[in-house]
Formats: structure tokens, C-alpha cells, sequence
């Protein structure tokens, strides 16, 4: 519980930082879209590399799968509430697409690797792992095409859709999984040097979105609270319980859940800037969820299989 409070801290301070640079005049909107921009396209990717050279756990092809298999359902059932949940709270039309990405990607690299690790240890890396890599793949495809239609710039699928650098990166990562490959060391730093960025950049981002939005709108939009409700506290519960009984592996399913449990992520402002795509829902949705975590997360773990 102290490191998840401490994280919540780190986060408050480095989303002030980006308010404070806004306020002084020293980022501006527009540098702000261009950070956006250096984010999504080459730090990101950068630390999905990374994660996957430093990573030393231990893995079957059979345990790769069969996590692999789950976080696609998982992310199927993110995808449905996603499409449901907006309109069953007769969201406005012009906020759907945000309530999809709200739903569909969670903080689970920030947040959730170090939350992960302080509670199950470092046995549940590797699932920490495989659901970033689906979180990658699934942002660097669907979350393009949904957010650039929403703006009516709609991108048609092309075979480079598939090789844009955010998922390049998620490639890479597989095969470092799979394959004996070392790179070497002045380029390991190098990348690690790029994705120690993202965090920071993307929370300095997500601080200068809040320096042009009402908090009061912010923090009182009811519609949100209700949407967290469903999206961090019933359905991860929901997870934790079904998944409990499919699977044999307790360490599998409580890592999962655990993930799946995890505040909204940063990443979709990033993208919503790129494509001046407005982000008060968005906004509001990953402050309010951040600061819900505090209480859902704990109430989530009640659940996990024995």
C-alpha cells in the first residue's frame, strides 16, 4: 500500500511539474502536440524495447500462449464495455471515442509494473510483460484508427499500418522473447536512455492538458465516476472471479487482474493531441481514475484466487 500511495505522488508532482511549465509559459499548447508527437513515435516504442532486454524471467512457449490468449479475451471484454458503457450512460456522441480508450488502455506500464511487482513479486513480470505488448499492439492499431475516424481524418488500413514504430517495437520484443539476440551495449543504453523519457514527457503532457482544463469539470463529471465504477472495480472483480476458475495458475490470474484493475493511461492524450482531437474527457477520466486507484486496487486484490 506505501509504494502505491508513493506512486500516486510521483504522479501528482510530475502532472504539477507540466501544469507549472504551461503557467510559466515555457511549453506551450502547440509544444505540446509536438511532444505528444516524440512521445507516441519513438519514446514509447523505445521503452517497450527496453523492457524486453532487461527482463531475465523465465518463461515456457506454452505459459507465452496461454497469457498471450487471455489478454486478447481481456482485452475483447475492455472492448465491449467500451462500446456499451457510453451509451448506456447516453454519453455525447463527440465523447464516445474517448470512453473507448478509456476503457481499452490502462496505465499498465507506469502504474502497473511496479504495483505488480510490490504485490505478487517478481515471479509476475513475465505477464506484466505480455499484456504491455498486447496494450502496444492493440494502441498502435485500433487506437490510430479509432481516434483519427473520430477527427474525421479516418486512416485506411494499409499493409504499413502494421509496421508504424510503435509496433515495430512490439515485434522486437517478441523476438527478443523468443529468440537468443543480444544487441549491443551502446545501443541497449541508447534505448534505455530514449524510454526513461516517456514517463515523464507524457505526464508533463498530460499536466499541461489540465492546466487548459476546468478541474471543476475535471473531478465532477458523474459520468465518468460512474463509467470507473463499471471499468475498474466490476469488471476487474468479475475477471478475478471467472478467470480464478478457468485457470489452474493463481499467479497468472492475479496478475491479470491486477493489470486489468489499473487507472487510465496516458498514452491516448498523446494521440488525441496529434490529431487535435478535444481531451477534457480523456483528462478527465485518467486524473479521476488515478486518484480512485487508491481505493479500488486494494478492494480488486480481496478477489485474487488464494
Amino acid at each position: 500500500m506505501l509504494l502505491i500511495f508513493s506512486k500516486m505522488l510521483t504522479i501528482g508532482l510530475l502532472l504539477g511539474v507540466g501544469v507549472l511549465l504551461f503557467r510559466l509559459g515555457i511549453v506551450s499548447e502547440q509544444g505540446s502536440k509536438e511532444l505528444s508527437a516524440m512521445i507516441v513515435q519513438l519514446c514509447s516504442p523505445a521503452m517497450i524495447v527496453v523492457s524486453a532486454l532487461e527482463d531475465t524471467s523465465e518463461f515456457s512457449l506454452e505459459k507465452l500462449g496461454v497469457t498471450a490468449l487471455v489478454c486478447v479475451g481481456i482485452y475483447a471484454v475492455f472492448l465491449v464495455v467500451g462500446e456499451l458503457m457510453p451509451i448506456l450512460t447516453r454519453a455525447p456522441k463527440e465523447e464516445r471515442t474517448s470512453y473507448h480508450m478509456l476503457s481499452l488502455f490502462g496505465n499498465v506500464g507506469f502504474v502497473g509494473i511496479p504495483v505488480t511487482l510490490s504485490i505478487l513479486g517478481s515471479s509476475a513480470m513475465l505477464y506484466v510483460v505480455i499484456f504491455n505488448v498486447m496494450y502496444s499492439l492493440l494502441f498502435y492499431s485500433y487506437g490510430y484508427h479509432a481516434v483519427s475516424k473520430a477527427v474525421g481524418k479516418p486512416i485506411p488500413f494499409r499493409l504499413s499500418s502494421l509496421f508504424n514504430p510503435g509496433l515495430v517495437a512490439c515485434y522486437i520484443s517478441i523476438a527478443l522473447y523468443l529468440l537468443p539476440i543480444s544487441v549491443p551495449e551502446f545501443l541497449g543504453d541508447a534505448l534505455s536512455y530514449i524510454g526513461s523519457c516517456t514517463t515523464f514527457l507524457s505526464l508533463v503532457v498530460l499536466g499541461i492538458s489540465l492546466a487548459t482544463t476546468s478541474l471543476k469539470k475535471v473531478l465532477t463529471n458523474a459520468r465518468v465516476y460512474l463509467f470507473l465504477a463499471v471499468r475498474m472495480l466490476a469488471l476487474p472483480i468479475l475477471l478475478a472471479l471467472v478467470l480464478g476458475r478457468l485457470l489452474p495458475d493463481s499467479m497468472m490470474v492475479s496478475a491479470l487482474v491486477l493489470l486489468a484493475a489499473m487507472p487510465a493511461g496516458n498514452m491516448p492524450v498523446m494521440l488525441a493531441n496529434q490529431y487535435d482531437m478535444d481531451t477534457d474527457t480523456l483528462t478527465s477520466g485518467i486524473i479521476t481514475s488515478t486518484l480512485l486507484c487508491l481505493v479500488t486496487i486494494p478492494i480488486v486484490s480481496f478477489f485474487f484466487p488464494a
